[in-house]
């Protein structure tokens, strides 16, 4: 039988690799000006596309730090490797929006208020919450990097669209895997609440990035029924993508106590909980 740490290490490993390939095939976008944008969907994509490059640059020092830590916890390196290269993947989106954007003479922002909010939200939390608020982002990003693409002749920004499309497919798995390691070990009746809670978050998420992106999913031919639709899909996809995940988990932990011992220690939920909450003994 195999030992459950071992595979453990191999999904990391698995991940690493992934990433280290994706790595070697980024594209190269030219900073030159160039005539890609008419001035009609320049007016329509220039703010929309400010604040997702914004977004996409997050430096992720401190979800790279917890990382680091749970890494430690269940004695897997190539789990920090891993989380460390997807946090990089996701700057050269914002690399390949920079350079766009300069071809085309649109600056960058410097903040807004949504891409604030997220961070702190990612700095207050643990791992799993950092995480949770990433893969809402994620989810969000998926209809509206299809609805870019469709708003816009540009050959250069439909290919950066393209392009990111497939890394956030792979980035949604990765996040499901990552995500049923750390809270394999909860009651299933508390991962259902949280679930719903996050659906919860998602669904808030939708309505204010329709707000201020309405312009792009417009042009694009979407309604706000159809982006709440797609992005509930992808939810739902990945939803049972981490289910089966933590079914995995699940079963290594029945086989190896010591391994399951290993991962409670290094998120143990109840530590989070109120002091109010907390079992006396």
């Amino acid at each position: 039988m195999a030992n459950p740490v071992s595979d453990q290490c191999a999904e990391s490993r698995k991940w690493f690799t992934h990433f280290s390939l994706r790595s070697m095939t980024a594209l190269h976008v030219s900073c030159c000006a160039a005539n890609q944008l008419t001035e009609e969907e320049r007016r329509t994509i220039t703010r929309s596309i400010q604040e997702f490059q914004l977004g996409e640059g997050s430096r992720g020092q401190r979800l790279l730090v917890r990382g680091q830590k749970y890494a430690r916890a269940v004695n897997d390196p190539l789990f920090a490797g891993a989380l460390d290269l997807f946090i990089r993947e996701e700057q050269q989106h914002s690399r390949y929006l920079a350079a766009f954007m300069e071809s085309q003479s649109i600056p960058q922002a410097e903040r807004h208020w949504v891409d604030t909010v997220f961070r702190k939200l990612r700095g207050l939390a643990e791992l799993e919450l950092s995480l949770t608020v990433l893969v809402t982002a994620e989810l969000i990003a998926v209809p509206y990097y299809r609805a870019l693409r469709a708003a816009t002749g540009s050959p250069i920004l439909k290919m950066i669209c393209t392009r990111i499309l497939e890394d956030e497919a792979s980035h949604l798995k990765f996040q499901a895997s990552m995500l049923a390691r750390v809270t394999s070990t909860r009651p299933a009746v508390l991962q259902r609440a949280l679930g719903e809670l996050h659906r919860l978050f998602l669904l808030g998420t939708i309505f204010v990035v329709w707000i201020e992106h309405r312009a792009v999913f417009g042009a694009a031919g979407y309604s706000f029924r159809r982006f709440k639709s797609e992005t509930l899909l992808q939810f739902f996809d990945w939803n049972v993508e981490r289910r089966l995940c933590i079914e995995r988990a699940a079963a290594r932990e029945r086989h190896s106590p010591e391994w399951g011992q290993a991962n409670r220690q290094s998120g143990d939920w109840r530590s989070r909980l109120p002091s109010g909450f907390k079992k006396q003994g």
